[in-house]
């Protein structure tokens, strides 16, 4: 980062140059002038991060992808969400210190726990660990004493 020098009363200050977001300015001996800053992003992510986050998720906790419908619509639901949890990263001091918060789920923790509450991932946990169980018992008693 380019950084430009203005004097102020005897008093060097540096400013940030060349896209820096910060707002603040630095004495050049080091010390800083107390700034404050915030910024909120929303995640709007595309269709195809959507679709491969949905994807994840189905063949983790169900065992197969997620239909083009059922993409659109966590598609659309997770958009309605993101907008209503946006993150707010504050930027204060004089130190430089930044703070982040974010009120809300990522796309693929929002979909996750969705998945989770279905009726049909509730059946595919209980029959995968009826068969892993099976497995594990036949490999016991195959063969050995």
């Amino acid at each position: 980062m380019s950084e430009s020098r203005v004097k102020d009363q005897g008093a060097t200050l540096t400013t940030p140059t060349g896209g820096s977001t910060s707002s603040g300015y630095k004495v050049a001996s080091g010390s800083d002038i107390a700034t404050s800053s915030t910024s909120t992003s929303i995640d709007r992510p595309d269709l195809v991060r959507t679709k491969a986050v949905t994807n994840a998720v189905y063949q983790n906790l169900m065992g197969r992808d997620a239909t083009e419908k059922e993409i659109q619509q966590y598609h659309q639901d997770y958009l309605k969400y993101a907008a209503s949890h946006p993150e707010r990263v504050s930027v204060s001091g004089g130190t430089g210190g930044s703070t982040g918060s974010s009120t809300g789920l990522t796309e693929t923790d929002y979909i996750t726990n969705l998945v989770k509450g279905t009726a049909e991932a509730g059946d595919y946990t209980a029959a995968t660990s009826y068969f892993d169980a099976m497995k594990s018992a036949m490999n016991t008693f195959s063969g050995g004493y």
